[in-house]
């Protein structure tokens, strides 16, 4: 055994929720372990579908021209129809989203794990380590050892102040954890056929749920210059019977798929789940991705969700890194994504209910019940409602904490781009039409600069100043207008910390965000 090998943090998994995380926090200089128990990338395909809140988080480690290269907006509707394909749902996917790219993209998920390797090694503080499996883990006071041994049978012992285990369904680091979990009961096995199409082909619509009780079957993009099936095995059959490339060969010819003029890439049979566990965090232990929860497909929102994890948990670990805030920020980790987490696979179930249906009868009384207009509402998309958000403020002002924050085109400097490449990815305070920084003293200014803070003056394009933002698109002004603010205070994740009608509240904004950061590293200072 080698000598122990000492990190600020080690992530053990090396998927997108892994490579996310470890990106975040190299950026930022922390000393990243990555273990990842497989020693080659895992090439084929798995999600398929991000939308605009993960393409701008993607953002923040990989160059623009990258994830466009690999991705493409949805174009049309998404389309659940019933047997006799009459429309039962349409969710239109083909908007632009508030966060500066399109709502919904597509993508092929081997290729995204391309561009957000190559973030992580372009880091000198993050070691990547393939072909690792963790066997051992002990708890400290102060920091974790862990084993692991290579697929060449050497054991290395590690130590880090603390680790996130982004290792899957399976998880390591959970199995570690005193846990328990609620599960659903929402279990569907459906066999997974991804093709590359070796001729031209044109799908209309291009995401489709066919909710056929002979078949329930989706039909939807595989990224770019791809295209996936999934089918449901139906009452008595077996996951077995299905494992076969002939049985997919075969389902697919109603489809107008077959050999001559496609590439079959990957056939799989998976079950799909909706369970979460309860806890996120026991003391130096994190779980993120599907090793905190497991969601069905139809939100195309798992991976989705575990990105979200890697850039809340990357932001606060960081503050406490720098010692900037106590242990206790640690905490609003779970607060803040488990129930968000919970009500997209609530959603994901409203779905699932709609195709996973194989009883005539009642498939009979869905379609009755969606043509006529008379079904439930779809579930709305979450926002974050508990942690570290501002609570201060009006009724109204509070009512925007926990939202999304807006990216626009700006100009600054003599460089035009979105507002993340062009002024900055971490904490933004942001006055419209006026310098925020002029509002507040010298420990306040401190303060923010410590977490990182970018401050901006954004005005309109018709009223250009040389130091400022200038909002070439609008965005930033119909943000601040329609809301009725002055001054917007902006998280690392892009959620809203909080927002001011008038200007002149901004120091009760920034004493609010430094009394929350600070007070239990006061209360231990003054034990």
């Amino acid at each position: 055994m080698t000598n122990t090998h000492a990190y600020d943090v080690i992530v053990i998994g090396y998927g997108p929720v892994g490579k996310m995380v470890s990106a975040l926090l190299g950026q930022k200089g922390w000393k990243v372990g990555v273990f990842e128990r497989y020693d080659r990338p895992y090439g084929l395909p798995r999600a398929v579908k991000y939308d605009h809140e993960i393409t701008r988080l993607l953002q923040k480690i990989c160059p623009v021209e990258d994830i466009q290269r690999i991705s493409v907006k949805v174009p049309d509707n998404y389309v659940w129809c019933n047997a006799d394909r009459v429309p039962l749902l349409e969710i239109d996917w083909s908007q632009d989203g508030i966060s500066g790219w399109p709502a919904d993209m597509l993508f092929n998920q081997a290729e995204l794990e391309t561009i957000m390797n190559e973030a992580c090694e372009s880091l000198p503080s993050v070691d990547i380590n393939l072909g690792y499996n963790a066997i051992h883990l002990d708890e400290h006071e102060d920091q974790i050892n862990v084993l692991f041994k290579s697929i060449n049978g050497e054991v290395i012992n590690t130590a880090a102040k603390y680790i996130i285990g982004c290792d899957g369904a399976n998880s390591f680091v959970r199995d570690n954890m005193e846990h328990t979990i609620t599960d659903l009961g929402f279990y569907n096995d459906f066999l997974i056929v991804d093709i590359i199409p070796t001729e031209d082909m044109e799908f209309k619509p291009m995401n489709l749920q066919v909710c056929d009780p002979k078949r329930p079957t989706t039909c939807v993009s595989g990224g770019p210059g791809r295209r996936r099936w999934e089918f449901m095995l139906l009452p008595g059959e077996t996951k077995e019977e299905f494992k076969s490339e002939e049985i997919a060969w075969d389902l697919l010819k109603s489809w107008g798929i077959h050999p001559g003029n496609a590439k079959m890439e990957r056939h799989a049979v998976y079950t799909f789940k909706a369970k979460w566990v309860d806890q996120w965090r026991k003391n130096r232990l994190f779980l993120a991705g599907d090793a905190a929860h497991l969601t069905p497909p139809f939100m195309g929102q798992g991976m989705s969700s575990g990105i979200r994890d890697a850039a809340n948990l990357a932001w606060k670990m960081d503050l406490l890194l720098r010692g900037v805030t106590d242990d206790s920020i640690l905490d609003t980790y779970t607060e803040e994504r488990k129930p968000h987490m919970e009500k997209l696979i609530e959603a994901a179930i409203y779905l699932g209910k709609i195709i996973c249906t194989t009883d005539v009868e009642r498939a009979k009384q869905r379609d009755e019940q969606f043509l006529s207009g008379n079904f439930p509402p779809f579930p709305a998309f979450p926002t974050l409602t508990e942690g570290v958000f501002d609570r201060s403020g009006s009724e109204k002002e509070v009512g925007l904490t926990g939202h999304l924050s807006p990216q626009g085109v700006v100009e600054s400097d003599g460089k035009t781009g979105l507002f993340d490449d062009v002024v900055g990815k971490g904490w933004v305070l942001m006055g419209w039409n006026h310098d925020p920084k002029e509002l507040l003293d010298d420990q306040q200014i401190q303060m923010l600069e410590d977490i990182g803070a970018v401050f901006a003056k954004v005005v309109p394009k018709d009223q250009p100043e040389p130091a400022a933002v200038i909002d070439t698109e609008g965005t930033y002004e119909e943000f601040f207008r329609s809301n009725g603010a002055e001054i917007a205070l902006f998280r690392p994740d892009f959620y809203i910390y909080g927002v001011r009608a008038q200007k002149e509240e901004l120091p009760a904004l920034i004493q609010g965000l430094s009394d929350q950061l600070t007070r239990q590293s006061n209360l231990a200072n003054a034990r």
